[in-house]
């Protein structure tokens, strides 16, 4: 398995956005591109952190456009979604690459 941690800052005024923008471009990579979830979480000093876990870092690496214009495999209303996210913030959000080694994060809803 391997996971992916997002963290960044987004000014007061474009959280909302954020948090609808992030739904939407989760929602997707799970249900048409092999991402197994996603959470969003908001640190004590205010910054977001999101995770997403994929099968692998191949499947991630063939779904996701990376630091260039979205992947011409996105469809149209995804790849403004994420044009729209990375303009929210004033800095390109750190991303940490993760093997997973061990898991027992499990969700009961």
């Amino acid at each position: 398995m391997f996971a992916v941690i997002y963290r960044g800052y987004i000014p007061s005024e474009n959280e909302e956005e954020y948090k609808k923008l992030w739904k939407v471009i989760a929602s997707y990579f799970i249900e048409n591109r092999g991402a197994m979830g996603s959470r969003l979480h908001k640190t004590h000093d205010g910054a977001f952190l999101a995770y997403s876990c994929w099968p692998d870092k191949k499947t991630r690496d063939e779904s996701w456009p990376g630091e260039d214009a979205p992947n011409e495999i996105l469809p149209a209303e995804i790849k403004e979604a994420i044009i729209q996210i990375r303009s929210l913030s004033a800095q390109p959000f750190e991303e940490i690459h993760l093997d997973v080694l061990e898991d027992r994060l499990f969700t009961k809803y």
